[in-house]
C-alpha cells in the first residue's frame, strides 16, 4: 500500500478530506481554544504564536485565521498579504479588537471583531 506524503495538505477522516486551518495569535489561551474548536469541527489545525513562524506553514493551509495586532515583527495584516501572494486561493480571516484599523478590502476575506462568539467564527471559516 503506498504511503501518503507526510506533507499532504489533506488528511482523510471517515473517507473525507480534511481542510487545514493555520491559526496565528500571540495569546496562548486563544490559540488553544481555537485549536480545540477547529479540531472538533474536523479540521486539521496548525498553530503559531507569531507571523514569522506562520510564514513557512502557509503552503499547508487552506484557511488562515490570524490576529491583526501582534507584537513586533510580522503582524496579521502583513501575514495576510504574504499568504495571498504565496497561495492566492487561501481564505483569510482576521480577528481584531479594532476593526476600523483593518483594510479588509484586499487583506481579508472576513474581518471578525473581538470579542466574538465561536459560531460567528465557524460561519466565517465555512464561508
Amino acid at each position: 500500500m503506498p504511503q501518503k506524503d507526510q506533507f499532504s495538505i489533506f488528511q482523510e477522516k471517515g473517507g473525507r478530506e480534511m481542510r487545514t486551518i493555520l491559526v496565528v495569535d500571540d495569546e496562548e489561551e486563544i490559540r488553544e481554544i481555537l485549536k480545540q474548536f477547529f479540531t472538533d469541527l474536523d479540521f486539521n489545525v496548525v498553530v503559531c504564536e507569531n507571523g514569522a513562524r506562520a510564514v513557512p506553514r502557509i503552503e499547508e493551509a487552506d484557511i488562515l485565521v490570524t490576529d491583526f495586532n501582534m507584537p513586533p515583527g510580522i503582524n496579521g495584516g502583513e501575514l495576510a498579504e504574504i499568504a495571498k501572494q504565496q497561495k492566492p486561493g487561501i481564505r483569510v480571516i482576521i480577528m481584531t479588537g479594532i476593526s476600523w484599523d483593518v483594510p479588509s478590502d484586499h487583506l481579508a476575506d472576513v474581518v471578525i471583531e473581538k470579542p466574538f462568539n465561536l459560531e460567528a467564527l465557524e460561519r466565517a471559516v465555512k464561508g
